[in-house]
Parts: C-alpha cells; structure tokens; sequence
C-alpha cells in the first residue's frame, strides 16, 4: 500500500487539473467543464492504470522464496488502483463540479481573500513564468534534438558505469540490519562443558564491551535453528549465545559493524575453536551470505571436497565464518562383537546390543496400571556404574540357555565377560545425516564482511579466465571430484530461481503495455516511442541509490519494473495531447511544444505526489522496513529523473522518429512527404521562428 499510495493519485490529477484547465480557460461552466474535462482524458486514464497494473504482473511469474514475498504486490495494486480508477471517472467530476461553482460564488471574506490572491500569484507564476520558460527550453531542444538524445544517452552510459565500476554496488539480498545477533560456537569433540563456558565467556566479554548491546543470553551444550524452531541434540562442545542489540532508530553503528568487531576481538583468542558462525535475525529472507552444497553417494569425497571448497572460500578478503554442516557428533563407543567368540558361547551381534542396552537404557519387566496409566517398570545397573565406562567394560554377559559354550557343556545361561567376546572402538559419529535427491550432501556457508559483496565472490568463482582454455574455480572443484555434485544453494539458489523468471514476466508486461498502447494510439510506432523512455529511467534508480547510500538489490530491479508503467503514464498522457494537436492541423513542432506546455503542471504534479507517497518509506528507520527502501528509491528516483526525460527527451524522440520517416518517404519517393492535412510538412527550424 505505501509502494502504491503515490500512483493512486496520479489518475486523479490528470482527470481533476484537465477538468479545472476547461474551467479556467474555456470559461465554460463548472457541470460542463467536469463533463468535458473528464470525457477528454477517459481513454488515457484508463490506459494508465491498465498500464500500471501490468508492469506489476512480472512480480507473479517470479519463483523461490521473493516470489512468496513479493507475489501478494500486484494483487493489491491492481485492487488499489481499479478503485481509484472509478473514483477519479465517477466520482471526482462531480466533487470538482462542486468545488468549482464553490470557489465561483463564494464571497471574498479576509481569509478568503488572502487564499485567493495566493493562487492567482500562484497560477500567475505557473503560467507566465515556469511553462514558458520550458517552452523556450522545449523549443531548443526540439532545434537540436540529437545532441539532445546524445546527451541523453550519453548520461546513461555514464550512470550504468557507476554500476560496472562497483560505485553502486549490486548485491541480491543486502544483509538488513538487526536487533538480535546470534553467535554459534563449536569447540573440538571431546571437549568438557567448562572449556565450552570459557568460551562463552570470551565471547561475552566482547560483546558486553559493545555500547550498543542490551543484553546477552548463552545456552551451553545446546542450540536452536532459529529459522526452523529444532532444537539440536546435547553436545558438551557446542553453545549458542544471543546478543539483543538497541534499537535501530536510536544507534549509529549497523549490526554488521558491531559484527566484524566482536569476531576481530574474539578470533585471535580463541583460535582452538572448530567453527564460530555469527549470523542475524533480520527483515526479508535470510540465510548465510555462501551457500555450496554437494552431493554424492561417497562420504569421504564430500568431506575431501568440503575442505577444498573452504580452503577456496578463505582466499578472498573480507569473507568469514566458513563451516561446513557436516558436523561430528560425540565421541561414542562401539561394541563389535568378535565373530569366533562370540559364536563359541552362542551370542550373536542382536543378543550383545540387547544386553548392554539393558545395562544402561534397562529392561522392561513389568507394566501394571496406576490411575489410569500403564507405569513400565524397567531394571537396569545402578546409576554409578551406568556413568562409568570403565565398569560398563567390565561388565558381564550372560550367554542364552541352550546355547553352545560355557562350563556346563553347553547349557548356556552363563555369564561371560564382555571385554572376551567384543572389541570396543571408540569413534565418533555425524550429529545429523543429510541428503539432497535421496544422496548424502554437505553444505559449505560463509558471511562476508560489511563492505564486501557475496555476489563478487561468487563472480570470481564462476569466471573464466577471459581468452584462457582454464576452468572457473568452482569447475576445478567440481573437476577433481567428477562423482560429486557441486552447486550453488541459498541466496545464490534464490536468485537464480528469481533471474530465471523474472526475463518471461518482463517481456510479457511490456507486450502487454505495447497492446494497450496500440490501441489507444491507433499507432504501431508510437508505443514504441514511449516505451524507448523507459530504459532512461536508470538513471534516476543509479543516482538515486548513489547520492542515498544505498546497495541496489533485486528489490531495486522490481521497483525498475514498477516505474515503468508510471513512465508509460506520463508519456501517454503527453502523446495523447500531441495526437489532438496533430489531428487539429498543427505542424509537428508546435504541436509537441503545445502538448508540452498543456501537461507540465500534470505531469510535474504526478511525479511530486508519487515521490512524496514514497518519502515515508525511504526514510523510516526500523529494520522492518530497510529490507524495501531500495525498491522505494529505485520508484522515487527514476520518476523523477524520467520527468524531465518525458518533457524534453521524448519529444525529441517523435521528432527523431518523424525525421527517419520523412528521409525514408523522400529515399523512396523521390519527393518531400506530404502531411495527412494535404499541406507540405514545414522546415521545423523555420516554423518555430515564424511562431
């Protein structure tokens, strides 16, 4: 709703500024001119909504997780927008019919008096001051109406190198800023709990020495997967700890910096650690800033490349916190029975598990029934020796009757020492077996520090070395270990979903503008005019996200989107009162200057009321809402920018246009091109002098 709230007046001032220009300059009557005035723009407005509308659809045909985001967008702008297309055709002509017959009688009292000497000065100002002073730079654009394009053109070249030379950096996701970081640590298997708190320890140290931190809450021997809600088993090696930061709106510093300060400090302490992750929560999608995943059937190449890709990883700057999720368990003991002893006294591998889980785990021996509930009795060896390893070795096992062995020629039912019949094998384990498409996988995650973008690192591992037969980084991996399945996952996998849609939503939006422009031109070139002002639009969204401070993000690419159907809006509107001048008669120079001058006050007031529908958003403060200022930036700055484009660089193109038609006629004709009116088409030069 804030992303639309200026596009739902822009009807609305087109229909009520033609209405009150009929009044004030026809002279007819408030009823009349409401009629008039809102039958001349109709068609238009209602083209500018359509218009609207569709530049939204992209965002539907948009999948993974932005198109969950984002899907719900152009529902509500199409809901939002239809509204306001009834209101302003049915319902405003008759508030403006009112407001003018008001203004007509009312008497001037003081106050009255004083807000009506205030819009004459107004009106005056406008119309012999501002609209003739670009009429006069319409007039010399139109005279020199390519070095007008070329600079045009020129300054979007220059912009998009902003974007090429990393001064507006690009990243798919920026990492927002937040109010609660998360640290997660892991020392060696086999640590004590008291070297896993001393740990904690140094970390709380360093964050309570952070100005900015609230409060710190640690949980040792356990942790939390905050985006899914599962806890993770008791592991005395492993601690999570949350960092509650202030508020963003009452802090300076983001929680990225305050981040990389508390790593800086803890890293050179704690260097025996197996991995320290930071990581945040924090508005629109998350995840770490690397994901590689791989994929394969054996367990030793996937640790080997594991550690091939996080000895990639460390190379480039500025990235940090590299693990893998293939994390060991704790160290445990397993029990193999051996097979010619164990076989001599009857006890095969089932027999020896069963007894010593009844050892530590018990034996279910009775069950009887106490209010209601079954209550098992279960018997097992007493508590000390449970917690002994030692003693559990020691124990005995008792062979099954009847079975072969024993002092008593075979009857079985003797006890025989465990430490005789078994090998004992102290290992550890996996604390979680993972798998993508039924194959154990190991994902490989990063951060990377404040300043740094993910979306390079991932260029330098995919790139080729330009006129080299070499592989990228990521192939030479994916190379050494051929049985192995080596891709990109998270974000990476998130934008990669999202730019492999995004080009079919795209096409079909502007051919969808395309046919409604057609057909409210009754022209095949003309859309095509318009719609050549919609790439000039960077470079509002470039300067703006420049002068702001701000990343460009995928959100800055659906703002793009959004702006194009406010681009066609203003566009049409001109070209609609270009066509009416044309079909009166006039030559095409005046005709366009005419045009110009009837819908400056319009289109400068759509673009104030849709930048000022945006400015709340641009320049709230709560992290909530950073995750969609780019876009608001991208909305906001592009308009602004396309204003000027659409009232100087548009009319250059139709001229642009008709010149190219005129050489094409006098190439094939062998003479001048006569004008649809039966006159010859005047040099532009000359007729705007004789005007």
């Amino acid at each position: 709703l804030i992303v639309v709230l200026g596009l739902l007046v822009d009807d609305a001032i087109v229909v009520a500024e033609n209405i009150q220009a009929h009044h004030d300059n026809t002279g007819e009557p408030p009823k009349i001119a409401a009629v008039n005035g809102a039958k001349q723009v109709f068609w238009p407005v209602v083209a500018t909504v359509l218009t609207s509308i569709v530049a939204f659809l992209p965002l539907s045909f948009i999948k993974g997780n932005i198109g969950d985001l984002m899907g719900a967008l152009p529902l509500v702008v199409a809901c939002a927008l239809f509204m306001s297309l009834v209101e302003s055709l049915l319902i405003l002509p008759g508030h403006m019919s009112h407001s003018l017959k008001s203004r007509d009688d009312a008497k001037l009292g003081r106050f009255t008096g004083m807000l009506r000497r205030f819009e004459n000065a107004r009106d005056r100002a406008l119309r012999d001051r501002v609209i003739p002073a670009y009429g006069r730079v319409l007039e010399r654009a139109l005279r020199y109406r390519y070095i007008s394009l070329a600079i045009a053109v020129a300054v979007l070249t220059g912009s998009a190198g902003l974007v090429a030379g990393r001064w507006v950096p690009f990243v798919f996701l920026p990492t927002s800023d937040s109010e609660t970081l998360i640290v997660d640590v892991a020392l060696p298997i086999g640590s004590s709990i008291d070297e896993t708190i001393a740990a904690v320890q140094v970390i709380e140290a360093a964050a309570d020495r952070q100005p900015e931190v609230k409060s710190i809450t640690a949980s040792v021997g356990q942790s939390t997967n905050v985006e899914t809600g599962q806890v993770g088993g008791s592991l005395p090696h492993t601690a999570q700890i949350f960092i509650e930061l202030a508020s963003v709106e009452t802090r300076d510093r983001e929680s990225g910096l305050i981040t990389d300060d508390i790593r800086r400090e803890v890293e050179p302490r704690l260097a025996n650690l197996d991995s320290l992750s930071f990581s945040q929560i924090a508005a629109g999608p998350g995840g770490p800033d690397i994901t590689i995943r791989m994929a394969g059937d054996s367990v030793a190449q996937l640790e080997a490349a594991a550690f091939r890709v996080k000895d990639l990883l460390a190379e480039f700057a500025g990235v940090y916190s590299i693990a893998d999720n293939a994390d060991d368990g704790e160290l445990e003991l397993r029990i193999v029975p051996r097979p010619a002893a164990a076989k001599a006294v009857g006890l095969d591998p089932n027999e020896v598990a069963r007894q010593v889980r009844g050892f530590l785990f018990g034996l279910e021996a009775h069950v009887f029934a106490e209010r209601e509930e079954d209550i098992e009795v279960r018997v097992r060896v007493d508590e000390p020796t449970r917690r002994s390893v030692h003693e559990v070795l020691n124990s005995w096992l008792v062979t099954p009757v009847g079975a072969g062995g024993g002092g008593d020629g075979g009857s079985g039912g003797t006890p025989v020492p465990i430490s005789e019949v078994v090998d004992v094998v102290e290992a550890s384990t996996y604390a979680t077996i993972r798998r993508i498409d039924r194959q154990r996988s190991v994902t490989v995650t990063a951060d990377v520090a404040p300043g740094y973008s993910p979306e390079d690192v991932i260029a330098s591992l995919t790139r080729t070395p330009p006129g080299s037969d070499e592989l990228s980084l990521i192939d030479q991996v994916r190379a050494e270990f051929p049985t192995l399945r080596v891709f990109f996952g998270g974000r990476q996998e998130q934008m990669s979903d999202a730019f492999s849609t995004l080009p079919i939503g795209m096409a079909a939006a502007l051919m969808m503008v395309y046919v409604i422009l057609a057909w409210l031109f009754g022209s095949y070139i003309q859309p095509l005019i318009v719609m050549a002002v919609i790439p000039f639009a960077l470079i509002g969204v470039i300067w703006g996200h420049l002068l702001l401070g701000y990343e460009m993000t995928f959100l800055s690419l659906i703002g793009m989107i959004a702006l194009s159907g406010i681009v066609v809006n203003d566009s049409l509107i001109l070209m609609e009162f270009y066509n009416a001048r044309r079909r009166a008669g006039e030559p095409i120079f005046e005709a366009l200057v005419a045009a110009g001058r009837a819908r400056f006050r319009a289109i400068m007031l759509t673009t104030i009321t849709t930048v000022l529908g945006l400015t709340p958003l641009i320049l709230e403060r709560s992290f909530q809402a950073k995750f969609l200022i780019p876009m608001a930036i991208a909305i906001a700055g592009g308009l602004i920018a396309t204003t000027f484009l659409i009232l100087l660089v548009l009319p250059c193109l139709i001229m642009v246009v008709d010149d190219l038609r005129s050489t094409a006629y006098f190439l094939w004709h062998g003479r001048k091109r006569v004008m649809e009116h039966g006159s010859r088409e005047m040099d532009h030069g000359s007729a705007a002098a004789a005007t």
